[in-house]
């Protein structure tokens, strides 16, 4: 039994500081907070203290990476981690934002941060805190700010540095290579249902400027997928809003269940540890919402040409010169010396690559959402809409959460709205001139004129991070799409009017591997010797469908692997901008081989060449690591999913903290998502599950791995794990008689 001194405490009454009037809080027994409020102050006040008891760990590890002060708070290995966020400036940014918040806002952010102050207050601490000797100080608005700054900024502006070291290096065509194609035909969003027509990459002419220093890692991009379905297609005559992000897989997850009632509204989903929520997933009790990352380019790369005339280094700017800004950052490690970090900045951001002390040419990086933000003046008009269009009113107010929004109200309307703030300019895709003013920015994309959709005719609305519009949309939103999963989706969701909830499992289950199906069919149609022939015609009677038990499934993975090795690893033999055994070497595989490009190929080989090749090798490397009967082979053991705490590195904790490893089925590229790096467990894939149903938004099914309680001692830890890896789910009540009837506690907060 666990110590209970390291659990909160939720039953009973309890005095703390900052509410205006008694909260009852009950928590059901699959470990979700259900808080009644008298007013919108204390309901975010409600969700402040819970998140504050079980995530306290979790938000204060945000809190420092994003102020870049995580190595203080662990380890010097995450100095990089620090060095980076201080350059950027997040909390810098957020601090300036804190001043430009509306009422509204301000209400919103100080009543989340007097909640998880008053959790600190009473107690017990984080079972963290205990080991690393550490104490909490109190949360302000400005750390919320912050961390929503970190989550939403991405990578574009490593990746375009990376992009333009390969350019140098290999060429246009080798860059064209590493930025997502849309096959013609592909799936849209917008409109919904249709197909793009343009086999030419949409941004063949953004590739101008080439020239650069090497660049950093490009870091991975988030996905999801969403759909909605409209009344006249289901069986209840009511829509349905359906989703599931795909997001690091990590203890505490990276989403906390809760449940708010106020005079005001009645809102109940995922929250964001950090910031008040639900922001991207979630219901009132008119409508519903559901989203995925648009992966909203707001970053550019720019070259500054370096002057240094006595008095510091000043940057080229038409025909003058202006000084660089120059500030010191001191970064307190954890049982070391700090380190002091100078930051340089031109009028377009900070230095993030080279030294302007030594160096004629640096790299600046412009975000953005530098300037103030607004997020949550969109948040009440979305928590009290009773309808689509006041809703989709609330999603355009969101500037930093780049967002594909699907929604659906009860008089059986669906919408579909893209989110964020994006400048407006031409795309780049690498660094450009920051010296003669042509490629400032014209401000931001009206976000009336971002795509939308609205009851289509096909009465479903799909999005998986796929291309967003058609080719005629006259502004640039981002080079990174996927098209696999959405295609996939639109296969699955077509040609029936009577969709139920009960249907919706079945369709976020799904292992079939567009990828893994053309590749099966291209093995097969290859000219082989007949040393491979066994082989070829086990991937040849194959339908893509990467099950745990599949052999065809494991050798699709190691040919895959070894066809890579043979091609473009070599090819590119860049780490640092093509990951190995990542997802993208795959993706350039397969557009690759379906292009029959001959671009990465060897010097007088052909792709049926490798194919034969290839399939030898996987043939070999996989009996002798699984045996030669080929029919115990089974795509779950070199495929399974973990999830790791931080402290879970340490040996000796890691039963305590880690949860995992599990056999899995599907890839990056399949609806039911699991990736990671290969023949390394999954670190990465569906962090959670929702099927609402508008006929009724009582009971609704999700479900979070592996529990929604931070606390490794709690019962709710990883209580859900087992649901998630069987596709089942549990109940969201927001009605107080089924809430009561599934009560594990109930504690009411009164004012000190």
């Amino acid at each position: 039994m666990a110590d209970q001194s390291t659990l909160h405490q939720i039953d009973g009454e309890l005095a703390v500081d900052g509410l205006d009037a008694p909260v009852r809080i009950v928590w059901d027994r699959w470990g979700v907070p259900h808080a009644q409020t008298g007013s919108a102050r204390d309901a975010f006040f409600a969700l402040g203290y819970c998140m504050g008891q079980e995530r306290g760990w979790q938000i204060e590890l945000y809190r420092h990476m994003a102020h870049g002060r995580a190595a203080a708070l662990l380890n010097k290995g995450l100095l990089r981690i620090d060095r980076m966020n201080r350059t950027l400036g997040f909390g810098r940014d957020a601090a300036r934002e804190w001043e430009d918040q509306s009422d509204d806002a301000r209400m919103i952010l100080q009543a989340y941060a007097d909640g998880i102050n008053a959790a600190i207050a009473v107690g017990p601490a984080p079972v963290e805190f205990g080991l690393l000797d550490h104490e909490m100080l109190p949360w302000s608005p400005v750390d919320s700010l912050a961390i929503l700054k970190m989550v939403s900024a991405n990578l574009h502006w490593s990746t375009k540095i990376g992009n333009a070291e390969v350019a140098a290096r290999l060429g246009v065509d080798a860059l064209q290579a590493l930025i997502p194609d849309v096959p013609a035909d592909g799936a849209l969003i917008a409109p919904a249902g249709a197909s793009w027509t343009n086999g030419r990459h949409a941004f063949a002419e953004a590739l101008a400027d080439l020239e650069a220093e090497p660049g950093t890692r490009r870091g991975s991009l988030d996905g999801s997928n969403c759909w909605v379905i409209d009344g006249d297609h289901t069986a209840s005559g009511k829509p349905m809003v359906v989703g599931d992000p795909h997001l690091a897989f990590s203890v505490p997850p990276q989403w906390y269940l809760m449940h708010m009632q106020c005079p005001e509204f009645v809102v109940a989903g995922p929250v964001n540890p950090g910031y008040p929520g639900p922001v991207y997933y979630g219901h009132n009790t008119q409508i519903a919402w559901t989203m995925t990352h648009a992966q909203g380019d707001r970053w550019d790369v720019y070259r500054e040409r370096i002057v240094r005339n006595g008095t510091g280094p000043s940057a080229r700017w038409l025909d003058g010169e202006e000084p660089l800004q120059r500030r010191e950052e001191v970064i307190e490690i954890r049982g070391e010396d700090p380190v002091t970090q100078v930051v340089w900045s031109t009028r377009h951001g900070p230095v993030v690559q080279g030294d302007p002390e030594t160096d004629d040419e640096v790299l600046t990086a412009r975000f953005g959402l530098s300037d103030p933000c607004h997020d949550f003046d969109g948040m009440l008009p979305i928590f009290t809409s009773d309808n689509i269009h006041d809703a989709r009113a609330g999603f355009q107010r969101y500037d930093s959460i780049s967002g594909n929004y699907c929604f659906a109200d009860q008089r059986g309307e669906i919408g579909y709205q893209y989110t964020g703030r994006v400048p407006r300019r031409e795309a780049k895709l690498t660094p450009v001139s920051g010296w003669d003013g042509a490629h400032e920015w014209d401000g931001d994309v009206p976000a009336d004129e971002l795509p939308q959709e609205l009851n289509p005719d096909s009465g479903v609305i799909i999005t998986a991070n796929n291309r967003t519009t058609t080719p005629d949309y006259p502004y640039y939103l981002t080079f990174s799409q996927t098209p696999y999963r959405a295609d996939r989706l639109r296969e699955l969701l077509r040609g029936r009017d009577d969709w139920s909830p009960e249907d919706m499992p079945q369709i976020q289950s799904d292992q079939t591997s567009i990828h893994a199906r053309f590749m099966a069919g291209r093995v097969a149609a290859a000219e082989l010797n007949g040393a491979t022939s066994d082989l070829q015609a086990m991937l040849g009677r194959w339908d893509g469908r990467l099950a745990i038990d599949s052999a065809p499934g494991l050798l699709y993975q190691e040919l895959c692997q070894q066809m890579i090795d043979r091609t473009v690893r070599s090819y590119f033999s860049a780490p640092s901008r093509v990951v190995e055994g990542s997802a993208d070497e795959l993706r350039i595989l397969h557009e690759q081989l379906r292009a029959d490009s001959a671009l990465t190929l060897p010097e007088g080989r052909s792709w049926d060449d490798v194919i034969g090749e290839s399939l030898a090798a996987a043939g070999v490397a996989l009996a002798e690591r699984y045996g030669s009967d080929r029919a115990a082979w089974r795509y779950g053991d070199a495929h399974s999913v973990t999830w790791r705490h931080n402290l879970g590195r340490d040996p000796e904790r890691a039963a305590r903290f880690n949860v995992g490893d599990f056999p899995k089925g599907g890839d990056g590229h399949t609806p039911n998502n699991a990736t990671g790096l290969v023949n390394q467990p999954a670190d990465h894939g569906v962090s959670y599950r929702q099927i609402f149903d508008l006929s009724n938004l009582n009971g609704a099914r999700i479900v979070l791995p592996p529990g929604n309680s931070g606390r490794p001692d709690s019962a709710h830890y990883q209580d859900h794990m087992e649901k998630w890896l069987n596709m089942e789910y549990f109940p969201l009540y927001i009605e107080w008689a089924d809430i009561e009837a599934n009560r594990e506690g109930v504690l009411t907060l009164t004012p000190a």
